[in-house]
């Protein structure tokens, strides 16, 4: 008898490690579906303010001195960065 008492805990140990081992590759099957969520949104906002900066491009010419400084900065900022 002390022996079923003994396969019955080693059992229920391997449950709670079953479900644990679960949870873990749940939580990085989640993590890993987020980051490619993210990558994707980001992806499309980096197109967006490609489409922004080339329409910007066209006027550039007619913004102020300083103003065009800092477009400048920023676009070159921008384009190191993608």
């Amino acid at each position: 008898m002390p022996f079923d008492v003994a396969k019955a805990i080693e059992t229920v140990g391997d449950a709670v490690k079953s479900i644990s081992d679960y949870a873990k590759t749940a939580k990085k099957r989640q993590s890993e579906t987020q980051l490619v969520k993210d990558k994707k949104r980001l992806k499309k906002a980096t197109n967006t303010a490609q489409d922004i900066f080339r329409l910007t491009d066209e006027f550039k010419h007619l913004f102020p001195e300083d103003v065009l400084k800092e477009y400048e900065k920023l676009r070159k900022q921008f384009d190191e960065q993608d």
